[in-house]
């Protein structure tokens, strides 16, 4: 079924000349100049200048994302990289010192507090973030770091091990996880980590010299360590460092017993002495679920499922696929992993992934769907900081999309046996993430609180704080590839510290779930409203009108574990 043979449109700019060459700092910088040249005497020239920075801003990130896309999709050509952090280094960082100047002359402009204070309240407040942490020092050392942190996907595009009759990639290498054959799934999962075990010695460099910048890079802001410097980087006013313990310790105390309960029951059934690391993705009954042969069908199905949650939903992903904005397909040369990256003069946005066709490409789509539709959602919105709202109102509804499609999936599973299926895997997995989720994060604490530590101290850390967070699961004789298996987690290496947001994200996820539960069409326009929102609103004002609570606590958890626990009672 087509629901639009539709492609979008570029949007019309308001303040840029349709003869600007964003990709030559002579007119970039004639641009700013123009911004920066007379301050504002009026909220009316404020507006002005604010809507029109903000177009400019968004053009150039347009043309960082495309050279990014470009990159990550040729990632064993060197051409695409050099060409990204050409524009990087050459045209994106200069910019850096002007936009400090702009957020200087709206911070200073008398006719600030004329503005409404329910409009423009949060702005104040994150460029006021922004002009404290600025400094000039810093934004070459921000363009070395992006330049390292782009060898990460070099370096795993070129991974592939030879197995069961061809070379595969470690994506590729990772269906075999599921094989019914135990003795199948031990000899790919060692190829699988022996891919990164080859690359150890050239992986802890890298990450040696991103440690040595990031830590710099705090000190020029004047932070004792990167880990303090990136939570206020990152504009994390609602919660602090020590109430991230709290969540840790949450769920280790919640979580991770009922992800042992699930592990025990995993040994009894697949009747093994102890669950080994590659017994823990095969399906329990010994049948993988098969939701799509082809990539069209892949992208059809999703289509109709995100038409039947919301009909514009449905639209806007068929345009985004008539516009060739979805890449989807795993092969040989692309960076690992998926994202979605926003497009503005397209009013959307462009999903990279890397489909094995296994369940989880289903959730990943529709999860990178939920992003695109937030974009969608906030088009319309001109002040660009209120276009880019931080990862836990950004993966709140991504998410909460996995959860919100369920009820759409007999689209991939005709079969009422293997729908059952996908929707315990999906509960279950929303819980067992989050262990995971606190062990990068609780990692990523450790390596910037102990910063002189050695490749060595790291990975034993490392393989500490994975026990923590461990249940039922046995790595004796891998203690070797346990250490090293961070390695696989590319947020580590490229956007440091983005991690946890995951696992709040996931807890308002299953909020909102819990409420669709409850009253289907009143969880859905919540959803529709957050979206709306763009970032113009703080975290937790974000969450209220999205009908939830901004809350990791102990007592949360032990709410919607249980809510799950009920949940997967009704798919039994």
């Amino acid at each position: 079924m087509i629901y639009t043979d539709k492609k979008l449109e570029k949007l019309p700019w308001k303040h840029l000349t349709p003869d600007l060459d964003i990709t030559k700092w002579d007119e970039v910088k004639s641009e700013l100049e123009k911004l920066t040249h007379r301050a504002p005497e009026t909220t009316a020239e404020l507006l002005n200048l604010l809507e029109h920075a903000s177009e400019l801003s968004k053009a150039l990130m347009d043309e960082l994302s495309w050279r990014y896309i470009r990159m990550t999709v040729n990632a064993d050509k060197e051409e695409f990289a050099e060409a990204y952090n050409t524009f990087n280094a050459e045209i994106f960082a200069p910019c850096e010192p002007y936009n400090f100047k702009l957020q200087q002359i709206f911070y200073n402009c008398p006719a600030r507090s004329e503005l409404p204070q329910n409009l423009f309240a949060h702005l104040e407040k994150i460029i006021a973030n922004e002009i404290e942490l600025f400094r000039e020092e810093n934004v070459s050392l921000k363009v070395q770091e992006q330049e390292l942190a782009t060898q990460y996907g070099a370096i795993c595009s070129k991974m592939s091990a030879f197995f069961d009759g061809e070379e595969r990639t470690p994506p590729q290498l990772s269906v075999y996880l599921k094989d019914p054959d135990r003795s199948k799934r031990e000899q790919a999962w060692q190829l699988l980590n022996k891919c990164y075990a080859d690359k150890k010695d050239e992986m802890d460099k890298l990450f040696d010299d991103l440690k040595a910048l990031r830590i710099k890079i705090a000190a020029n802001a004047g932070f004792d360590n990167y880990r303090d410097y990136m939570h206020q980087a990152m504009g994390r006013f609602s919660y602090t460092p020590k109430d991230l313990y709290k969540f840790h310790d949450a769920v280790e105390k919640v979580v991770v017993p009922f992800v042992g309960e699930l592990n025990q029951h995993r040994k009894e059934i697949l009747k093994v002495e102890t669950l080994r690391p590659w017994d823990t993705a095969v399906d329990l009954d010994g049948k993988k679920l098969k939701p799509f042969e082809t990539i069209d069908e892949f992208v059809s199905k999703a289509i109709k499922i995100e038409h039947k949650v919301k009909p514009e939903y449905g639209i806007q992903l068929e345009m985004m696929h008539n516009t060739n904005l979805l890449d989807l397909e795993n092969r040989k040369g692309k960076a690992p992993g998926g994202y979605n990256s926003s497009i503005y003069d397209l009013g959307s946005s462009f999903i990279f992934m890397n489909a094995v066709k296994l369940h989880n490409d289903v959730t990943t789509l529709l999860h990178e769907a939920g992003h695109a539709m937030h974009g969608a959602a906030s088009k319309d919105i001109t002040i660009d900081y209120y276009c880019n709202p931080p990862s836990e109102v950004a993966e709140l509804a991504s998410m909460s999309m996995e959860m919100l499609t369920m009820d759409y999936w007999d689209e991939y599973y005709k079969d009422e046996t293997d729908l059952k299926k996908a929707k315990r895997d999906q509960l279950e997995g929303t819980l067992t993430f989050l262990p995971w989720c606190m062990t990068v994060d609780a990692f990523q604490h450790w390596i910037y609180l102990n910063p002189n530590h050695t490749s060595e101290e790291r990975n034993k850390a490392y393989g500490d704080i994975q026990k923590r967070f461990s249940a039922e699961v046995d790595w004796s004789g891998l203690e070797d590839l346990r250490r090293i298996s961070w390695m696989k987690q590319l947020h580590i290496f490229e956007v440091p510290f983005y991690y946890i947001e995951y696992g709040m994200a996931q807890l308002g996820a299953l909020a909102i779930y819990k409420n669709y539960r409850e009253n289907k069409s009143m969880a859905l326009k919540q959803y529709q409203d957050f979206l709306n929102l763009g970032y113009s609103k703080p975290v937790r004002e974000i969450y209220q009108t999205a009908g939830i609570s901004f809350d990791f606590s102990e007592s949360y958890l032990h709410d919607l574990v249980d809510f799950v626990k009920a949940e997967l009672a009704n798919l039994q």
